[in-house]
């Protein structure tokens, strides 16, 4: 039940709206008796926060990660994306000077 309600308070805090972490807190300790796993609620909520639209940067970053930022109307799954293949273009071209 802690690691549940950790993840939703990491969840809450990604999205940076105290109304979902009260929300999700309460879902994740109801959900025994529902007869759902607490567990299983708090990666569902940790999956919407990933889904759920960016409202802004939090910190302008450097590289694969400040383009993947300029994209914060999107949501926070295509900006991850959009950060992991540049960082494997850029190790993709390092890898070439060095072959």
């Amino acid at each position: 039940m802690r690691v549940a309600l950790l993840l939703v308070r990491f969840a809450a805090a990604v999205v940076r709206d105290e109304r979902y972490r009260e929300q999700w807190e309460a879902d994740v300790v109801g959900a025994h008796e529902l007869g759902m796993s607490p567990l299983w609620v708090a990666f569902g909520a940790v999956r919407a926060s990933v889904a759920m639209p960016s409202k802004g940067a939090v910190v302008a970053g450097i590289g694969p990660l400040g383009i993947a930022l300029k994209h914060v109307g999107t949501s926070r799954g295509r900006v991850l994306v959009i950060a992991v293949v540049s960082a494997l273009l850029v190790l993709g071209g390092v890898v070439m000077l060095f072959a």
